[in-house]
């Protein structure tokens, strides 16, 4: 069975899970906080995997889950302590590509305030239009 408690750093709540997660264990309660600190008002979500010895796909498509409702409502959702079987796992599906994860609380926590609001959206063709980009055919 799957824990999740949560503590706030600020304005940034941390998901603590404890416990295998697998077999759909734990994906209610986890969509259910993220929706309670959505609607609470912080935007700024840390998914602490500290905890956890073991990740099943069913496990794996509840983060994808939470991660899309974070972002669809303008927020920003982030890892922590990965261990190394939810490591290889994660890294597999190509989950960390998409996701920023972080070894330890601290640095995960000190990257929240290292965002850029305007990071790439939209912005290309004003790149394109100051350009040094003249050897493409």
């Amino acid at each position: 069975m799957i824990t999740i408690g949560i503590h706030y750093a600020g304005t940034i709540a941390s998901l603590d899970m404890k416990g295998k997660f697998i077999k759909g264990q734990g994906g209610f309660q986890l969509q259910m906080l993220v929706d309670k600190v959505l609607t609470a008002g912080s935007a700024k979500i840390l998914l602490n995997l500290t905890e956890v010895p073991i990740i099943d796909s069913m496990g794996i498509g509840e983060i994808v889950r939470a991660f899309n409702k974070v972002r669809e409502a303008g927020g920003t959702f982030k890892l922590v302590g990965v261990t190394n079987r939810v490591y290889g796992a994660l890294k597999i599906t190509q989950l960390l590509d998409l996701i920023e994860s972080f070894e330890t609380e601290e640095e995960a926590l000190a990257s929240f305030g290292k965002e850029k609001k305007s990071r790439g959206r939209k912005k290309k063709s004003e790149e394109d239009a100051g350009g040094e980009e003249s050897g493409e055919e």
